[in-house]
């Protein structure tokens, strides 16, 4: 193991364990104004934890050294009996640290009948710095469902943000914040964002999203293996496009497979920083946008460039079933060219990672190593707040998180410096 992230220039940073599992949906991020990032996740057993990692630099060869920092957070109205299915957080603010936290619940009574909430923790005292505040309180708003829920996301669209949530009756449901009650309250049919006014054939199970130049693209993946995607125009809430395709099974997983700027080109880059270009001019110039697919009964997918083939191209990850069922997938630059990795991660207690070869499109299988149990989530972010994203793998015992080899980071920073500072000089 330690060979092998040595070859993908990663190294252990460190392991959380869980006294209890969670689920595929009790994990989130969130972003506080300082740039840092915070993991939060919860167990079954309705426990919500705080995880970070710091940066403590010493006076000795090494520099720094990680420092783990894990918190319980306690939250109000979950009673005894219940059980946390799905957990989001957002940032309200970009000046504050204006929390807001999604947690839904089920709880069983004594006869067995089944009671469904989503609880709505914001308003953090202005003092609070961080949301693990042990002294800052927050207020809840429970609403109560009449489906089992599902996923829970939000979407951001100009300064507001929309929470959604795939419940039990094939619906993806909308909610709004309603300030002149302050509360939150469901989007009627006629109100509620175009791509799910519609009623699904199944149950959703993950629904990933990207918007670019006034176009939303959403994609839903479902239980009984239907795919769905959707451009929508953000402005007149229309939907411009859609595509679908059933498969066998259930689907596990969705992510899509963002444009990533060209790095090979320098002068091309100085051109785009020194001058304030239009949104044509940059739309000209963006990446095709594609999308993998988590697959429970067969190898996973990428379907490539959806906007020329939609749904026709599709291309297999060989051996992604070779290690049990894919559960959870990520899409993120692990090597710092602009070249995205898809990572998949398995029942089987296997990491995957796949990249494309240029001259073939073909999505290869470039490494992979095992965990400790099977895995729930994967995420990209940069818990040490040193401005490196870390590979965050959420398993059904702990949180493994995987660092980046910094001193390959600092000889990649300064190559690029490197070639900026030339191309300037030529220019000048």
């Amino acid at each position: 193991l330690d060979s092998l992230l040595q070859e993908m220039k990663l190294k252990n940073a460190h392991t959380f364990n869980l006294a209890c599992q969670g689920s595929i949906y009790t994990h989130t991020l969130i972003h506080l104004v300082d740039g840092s990032t915070k993991l939060l996740v919860a167990t079954l057993n309705r426990e919500l934890f705080c995880y970070d990692l710091s940066m403590t630099h010493l006076a000795r060869p090494c520099g720094c050294v990680v420092v783990p920092q894990t918190k319980q957070l306690q939250f109000t109205y979950l009673p005894n009996g219940s059980e946390i299915i799905s957990i989001d957080a957002f940032n309200k603010s970009t000046d504050t640290n204006d929390f807001v936290i999604g947690v839904t619940i089920v709880k069983i009574s004594e006869t067995e009948s089944c009671t469904q909430y989503v609880n709505i923790y914001s308003d953090w005292q202005p003092g609070a710095q961080n949301i693990d505040d042990s002294e800052s309180e927050h207020s809840c708003l429970s609403l109560e469902l009449d489906f089992v829920p599902y996923q829970l996301g939000h979407v951001n669209l100009g300064s507001h943000t929309f929470w959604r949530l795939g419940g039990s009756d094939n619906k993806i449901h909308v909610f709004s914040e309603d300030e002149s009650i302050q509360s939150y309250v469901e989007l009627e049919e006629e109100e509620t964002l175009a791509e799910f006014a519609e009623t699904l054939p199944c149950v959703p199970l993950f629904t990933d999203q990207f918007a670019e130049y006034g176009v939303r693209t959403t994609a839903t993946v479902c239980e009984n293996g239907y795919l769905v995607v959707s451009k929508v125009d953000e402005e007149r809430n229309e939907i411009l496009q859609t595509w679908n395709r059933n498969f066998a099974g259930p689907l596990t997983g969705v992510a899509f497979i963002r444009p990533q700027p060209s790095l090979g080109k320098p002068r091309e880059f100085m051109s785009k920083l020194l001058k304030s270009g239009s949104n044509d001019e940059s739309k000209s110039g963006s990446f095709p946008l594609s999308l993998a697919v988590g697959y429970s009964l067969n190898e996973s997918m990428v379907f490539n460039d959806l906007e020329k083939n939609g749904l026709n191209d599709c291309k297999t990850l060989q051996s992604s079933f070779d290690y049990d069922c894919v559960t959870s997938l990520w899409v993120a630059d692990l090597t710092f060219e602009g070249r995205p990795t898809i990572m998949l991660g398995t029942y089987g207690q296997e990491l995957l990672g796949y990249t494309q070869n240029p001259e073939t499109s073909e999505w290869l299988l470039a490494w992979h190593m095992p965990v400790s149990a099977p895995i729930l989530g994967i995420r990209y972010a940069d818990l040490t707040g040193d401005g490196v994203k870390e590979v965050i793998v959420i398993t059904a015992t702990g949180v493994q998180v995987l660092q980046h080899n910094l001193e390959s980071v600092k000889e990649i920073a300064l190559t690029r410096l490197h070639k900026l500072i030339s191309q300037i000089e030529s220019t000048s």
